[in-house]
């Protein structure tokens, strides 16, 4: 089968394209044909060494993938020959064949295209775990989604609308995402290169500020969101994709009464498998009613994956880059 291959720690013009032994499924496990896979950050940070997991050399990225079941490993029955599903894997996505256990595996509904189906596992679970079980989100509360034109932003921005939210604000980092946002839902959006969103909120929430910020972006953004946060406001850290890491100051947290709150969903797979499940639920039936709708914003042929990643990389994509056979 053909995959591609980081055989070093390298940049994304270093992977190459080659022909590999397909994998078996074993006990408990199914072989999906792949048709498309999604891009997602830790893809690039895993092949250049930067990634909290390093595989051992040589690897194939890729973590969510679309496509059709082709072999079942023993003990399996819950899935046949030829069904379409979606699976999240620990590696090796972005190949012809991957395998993965059945637990790890959803049918995926007619309506959803397979490139949805593969966009759609990481962001909307990390959303949802952030926004429910992290945010302990309510009804008519204010959240405030940074890079809201993104993968997860886009996600909590439709997740925070389907559960009630009173008032959500996103902020953008180019005037041409702004209407993405809206139309996925926020009332509010910002230009944080142009606009101060910190007076923004403050102006839209009259002074008090928002109840949660959803913050994938780490660094300054980070560290400014906590002078436009609520009383008993829940700051979710989701990842640091500028780079940098913010540095909150204890006594502010103290004085201004509210919560940083880490949203590692991986963890949630290992430590409590059963919540991951209750979430699945509660997703498939915001999108079979019509809440949820997975945006792709770029597709790429698997053999540009380089174009994909220096794509996702440039912050220039809206949604979702997916890759495909």
């Amino acid at each position: 089968m053909k995959a591609i291959v980081a055989r070093q720690w390298c940049g994304p013009r270093d992977l190459t394209l080659e022909e590999v032994p397909a994998p078996e499924a074993a006990a408990g496990q199914v072989r999906i044909r792949v048709a498309s896979a999604a891009l997602n950050f830790p893809d690039v940070l895993i092949i250049a060494g930067k990634y909290q997991v390093k595989p051992p050399l040589p690897f194939t990225p890729g973590f969510e993938v679309a496509g059709t079941v082709d072999a079942l490993g023993p003990g399996v029955t819950e899935f046949k020959p030829g069904q379409r599903v979606l699976a999240q894997l620990s590696l090796s996505g972005f190949a012809e064949f991957a395998v993965a256990p059945a637990a790890d595996l959803q049918p995926i509904p007619d309506a959803m295209t397979y490139d949805e189906a593969a966009a759609f596992p990481l962001v909307y679970q990390t959303s949802y775990f952030g926004l429910v079980v992290r945010g302990s989100l309510k009804k008519g509360e204010t959240v405030l989604v940074h890079s809201a034109a993104g993968g997860v932003g886009l996600a909590a921005v439709q997740i925070a609308k389907a559960l009630g939210a009173g008032k959500i604000i996103g902020t953008v980092g180019s005037d041409h995402k702004r209407d993405v946002v809206r139309n996925s839902g926020a009332d509010v959006v910002i230009n944080y290169s142009t606009e101060d969103f910190v007076e923004i909120v403050k102006r839209e929430t009259n002074g008090r500020g928002a109840d949660i910020i959803y913050d994938p972006v780490g660094g300054d953004i980070g560290q400014r969101s906590t002078k436009c946060i609520a009383f008993e406001g829940r700051l979710l850290i989701i990842g640091f994709t500028s780079g940098a890491f913010s540095n909150f100051v204890s006594n502010h947290i103290l004085v201004k009464n509210y919560s940083i709150v880490g949203v590692h969903w991986g963890l949630y797979k290992q430590q409590q498998p059963a919540r991951v499940a209750e979430a699945w639920k509660a997703l498939w039936n915001l999108y079979d009613t019509g809440h949820l709708k997975p945006c792709v914003g770029k597709r790429f042929p698997m053999q540009q994956v380089a174009e994909a990643m220096e794509a996702l990389t440039s912050r220039a994509a809206v949604g979702k880059i997916v890759l495909a056979w």
